[in-house]
């Protein structure tokens, strides 16, 4: 029998209230791309949580749940290339709208790099 990984966003991977929303921009460090912010702050524990944001100013409800959608995807299938003991705040900006998944994984992966998030297993 094969075992396959598999690829979940269980709700202790999810960052849902405010003040850790707050605390991640207060506290955490920013990186930045032209398509949008990864914030991070090592929190010590052993889960890794993301909280997604799309502001109003991108469009209305639909396009916005539907870019968290995709990232929310991306973050799925990339999680295990990711430390534990952080929790992310990824932040969409305008660019990312018409984009494809490639580059919002080519996005994801390359801020996480930028902040050492990645297992050193993984690197390239």
């Amino acid at each position: 029998m094969i075992k396959r990984k598999r690829f979940t966003f269980r709700k202790k991977n999810k960052l849902t209230n405010k003040s850790g929303f707050q605390m991640v921009y207060r506290v955490g460090k920013a990186y930045v791309d032209y398509y949008s912010v990864l914030y991070v702050l090592s929190t010590g524990s052993e889960n890794l949580r993301i909280g997604l944001a799309v502001g109003k100013k991108l469009g209305n409800a639909v396009l916005r749940n539907r870019l968290k959608r995709k990232m929310r995807e991306v973050f799925r299938h990339q999680q295990q290339l990711l430390k534990p003991g952080y929790d992310l705040v990824w932040v969409a900006r305008k660019a990312l709208i018409n984009s494809e998944i490639a580059v919002y994984q080519r996005i994801f992966l390359r801020l996480a790099k930028k902040a050492g998030i990645m297992n050193s297993h993984n690197k390239d």
